[in-house]
C-alpha cells in the first residue's frame, strides 16, 4: 500500500465474553494476504496467541505472519500517530476494546480529526453478541446497548446454546435497537473476514442505501425504550441554521438520539443532500440529483430515546431558507 493511501479501519466490540479475542484470531490466521495492524485496550488481558508474537518494537508487537499488534497504552491518538508512521508495513487496522467499552468515542476520534483522516478511515464497526446472555447484559448494563447501536455488523456469536425460537427472539431485539445493522449467525465466531469489511455506513458508496431507507422508513418498535419520528416537509434547508441546531440538540439531548438519517433539498444546487449520524458522529454527502417537476421534500428521521417530538419538529421547521 502506498504511503499517500488511507489504511481501512475496522473497531470489533461485543460485551465480556462474547467472543471477540476468538474473532481477532481467526481473522490473523485466515487472513487473505492481508498485513494487519492490531490495536488492543488492554494487551496482557488477553489475547492474541501467544505463538503468534515474535518481538516487540516501541509498544508494537511484530508477529510471525506478518501483522503488528500493539495496546493503547496512553491515547489513542499517540498509537495512531505511532501506527501512522509506518502505514507501509500493514494494509489494514483492527481495533479490539475491552468488554465494557462505548466504541463511540474511538469512531469519533477516527471521524474527528482531518489529520487522522488523512491516513486512516473508518471501514466499519462489528460489535459480537453472546446470543445466550444478551438479554440479561441489555438489561443489567448501558453498555450493551451502546455497542449494538454503535454497530454496522452484528455477530450474533454462541447460537449453538440457543434454539430456534430464543434466537428469533434475540435477534428480533437486535434490530429493534438497531435496525441498519446487518445481523449474521455463528458458532466460535465463524464467520467469512470478506463480510467484516467494507460496512460502514459512512463509507461512500453506502450513502444511496440510506437515501433509501429515508424515503421508505419503517422501524419495528422491539425495543419499548427505542422510538423513531419522522419529518418531511418542502422548501430548501439552510445548512448553517441546520448545523447550529444540530450541535444545539447534541448538548441538550446527550445520548437520547441515537440515529439520524435525512435527504435535504439546499437552494443553490440540484443534487440531493443526504445525511447520517450515529450518536454524534455525522456525515453527510451529495447524492442523487433532483428531476425536474419533482417536488423538493426535505424529509428527516431521528431513531432515539423518549425523542421530543414537537421540539424537534419545531428546530428542523427554522433550518428552512426564510
Amino acid at each position: 500500500m502506498k504511503s499517500s493511501q488511507q489504511i481501512p479501519v475496522t473497531i470489533i466490540t461485543g460485551f465480556l465474553g462474547s467472543g471477540k479475542t476468538t474473532l481477532l484470531n481467526r481473522i490473523l490466521t485466515e487472513q487473505n494476504g492481508d498485513r494487519i495492524a492490531i490495536i488492543q485496550n488492554e494487551f496482557g488481558d488477553i489475547g492474541i496467541d501467544n505463538d503468534l508474537v515474535i518481538k516487540k518494537d516501541d509498544g508494537l508487537f511484530e508477529m510471525q505472519n506478518g501483522c503488528i499488534c500493539c495496546t493503547v497504552i496512553n491515547d489513542l491518538v499517540d498509537t495512531l500517530e505511532k501506527l501512522k508512521n509506518r502505514k507501509n508495513d500493514f494494509d489494514r487496522l483492527l481495533i479490539e476494546t475491552t468488554g465494557l467499552a462505548d466504541p463511540i468515542p474511538i469512531a469519533q476520534t477516527l471521524l474527528g480529526s482531518v489529520l487522522i483522516q488523512k491516513d486512516f478511515v473508518l471501514d466499519g464497526i462489528v460489535t459480537i453478541v453472546d446470543s445466550f446472555y444478551i438479554e440479561d447484559q441489555l438489561h443489567s448494563t448501558p453498555e450493551a446497548k451502546k455497542q449494538i447501536l454503535a454497530a454496522d455488523l452484528l455477530v450474533l456469536n454462541k447460537a449453538e446454546l440457543c434454539d430456534t425460537e430464543e434466537l428469533d427472539r434475540v435477534k428480533m431485539r437486535l434490530t429493534g435497537i438497531n435496525d441498519d445493522a446487518k445481523v449474521v449467525v455463528t458458532n466460535y465466531s465463524t464467520i467469512e473476514t470478506d463480510l467484516l469489511f467494507g460496512i460502514s455506513l459512512f463509507n461512500a458508496d453506502r450513502f444511496w442505501e440510506i437515501e433509501k431507507q429515508v424515503e421508505k422508513h419503517e422501524h419495528h418498535h422491539h425495543d419499548d425504550e427505542v422510538t423513531s419520528l419522522s419529518i418531511e416537509i418542502p422548501g430548501y434547508i439552510d445548512l448553517e441554521r441546520l448545523d447550529a441546531w444540530l450541535s444545539m440538540i447534541g448538548i441538550l439531548g446527550g445520548n437520547s438520539i441515537y440515529r439520524m438519517k435525512g435527504i435535504l433539498s439546499l437552494k443553490d444546487d440540484d443534487r440531493r443532500f443526504v445525511f447520517q449520524s450515529v450518536f454524534s458522529i455525522l456525515k453527510g454527502q451529495f447524492g442523487n440529483e433532483w428531476q425536474d417537476g419533482e417536488e423538493r421534500m426535505n424529509k428527516f428521521v431521528f431513531i432515539g430515546k423518549k425523542l421530543n417530538h414537537d421540539l424537534l419538529n419545531d428546530g428542523f421547521r427554522a433550518c428552512l431558507v426564510q
